[in-house]
């Protein structure tokens, strides 16, 4: 008689999850997982976005390890780390709500205003206002669907983790450029980039084995190279690799010495990256570097915006978006949605210079 794989689904509220992950049940580093995919800040709080709306999302799977002297049982977690570490990133402050919550269909008659007040908030925040009391009430009530697999085969464990990442998990945009131009001095060019120390610090949440550190990077250094903001499709990327792996190495050498410059002027802007730490984010990021490659196109230093700049930053970051207005509001507008389209990212760079009191380009 053919023996099945022996296994269970329930459902688990993020409160239940969250006791049982204070009391250590969990183990999410089991012997069979594969070296972690580190999400960044923004996927986690999409995913939060998600589980505010009472959105679905795939299962996790357990598995459960029972004590037979204490009787006590501890699960590994076989898939699904990401997403229980971005709810626990949420909890403890690390990440906020995304900041374009209120700007979704579910809200058939419009967002309230309760809806634009949350957006962008921190658990802290939303917990410790009586207004958001029905959205913590959520969120702690969610329910996660949960898979438990009862195997005391490790291997075979291993195997059904295997699978559970190959099923629907193609490559990448960015490792198939890889696979495709590896040998190309373009690729070293942004590789060696993405490795350069200033830039690893910027985004070490976003850096992934997905390779999304140097999809990033790409899209700076084609600013950089084409004089001009593009639409950051991965149609739009892969063919600007196909121009650029055919250009000569002292073409290239040309963009990388811009790119230098570009990035020295960030440097010399002596921006306190901790205190401003969602700085870091790719939307914001981009914005930053826009600044400093027209600034370098046009002959300003850094010191003529340094104070504004920075100002503008702390300003943003500190306020709710209630309160912004002006530049401030042209700049949380073009961070809404969209934000890897060609025009907002023009009106974000406007918004930034025109706050540092320098007239953009028309």
């Amino acid at each position: 008689m053919i023996k099945l794989f022996d296994r269970n689904s329930t459902k688990l509220t993020i409160s239940e999850f969250f006791e049982n992950f204070e009391s250590k049940k969990y183990n999410f580093e089991a012997k069979y997982q594969r070296k972690s995919n580190v999400w960044n800040d923004d996927k986690k709080s999409f995913l939060i976005d998600s589980i505010m709306k009472n959105y679905p999302m795939p299962p996790i799977f357990m598995r459960p390890n029972v004590d037979t002297k204490t009787g006590k049982t501890k699960y590994d977690i076989v898939d699904g780390k990401q997403r229980l570490e971005a709810i626990v990133s949420f909890i403890e402050d690390s990440v906020p709500l995304t900041e374009y919550f209120f700007e979704d269909k579910i809200f058939i008659n419009g967002a309230s205003d309760i809806e634009q007040a949350i957006s962008g908030k921190l658990f802290s925040e939303i917990k410790s206002d009586a207004k958001f009391s029905d959205f913590i009430k959520q969120f702690w009530t969610y329910s996660i669907n949960v898979d438990y697999l009862y195997e005391d085969d490790v291997e075979l464990v291993s195997n059904i983790f295997d699978r559970l990442n190959r099923n629907g998990e193609p490559l990448s945009r960015q490792e198939l450029r890889n696979a495709k131009y590896n040998s190309t001095f373009l690729l070293r060019s942004i590789k060696n980039i993405a490795e350069n120390d200033f830039w690893k610090q910027r985004y070490s949440k976003l850096k992934t084995e997905r390779m999304e550190d140097e999809e990033f990077i790409s899209e700076l250094y084609f600013l950089t190279a084409e004089d001009k903001f593009f639409d950051s499709v991965p149609d739009v990327i892969d063919s600007l690799y196909e121009i650029y792996a055919n250009k000569t190495d002292n073409e290239l050498e040309e963009i990388n010495a811009k790119f230098y410059n570009c990035t020295k002027f960030i440097i010399d802007l002596s921006i306190d990256f901790n205190s401003l730490k969602k700085l870091n984010w790719t939307t914001h990021l981009y914005g930053l570097f826009s600044v400093a490659w027209y600034c370098v196109k046009n002959d300003t230093s850094a010191a003529q915006i340094q104070t504004k700049l920075i100002e503008l930053y702390s300003e943003y970051f500190q306020k709710s978006s209630s309160q912004y207005s002006g530049d401030l509001m042209e700049y949380k507008n073009s961070c809404s949605s969209r934000t890897r389209s060609k025009d907002q990212r023009e009106k974000r760079l406007y918004a930034l210079l025109k706050y540092c009191g320098i007239k953009p380009p028309k």
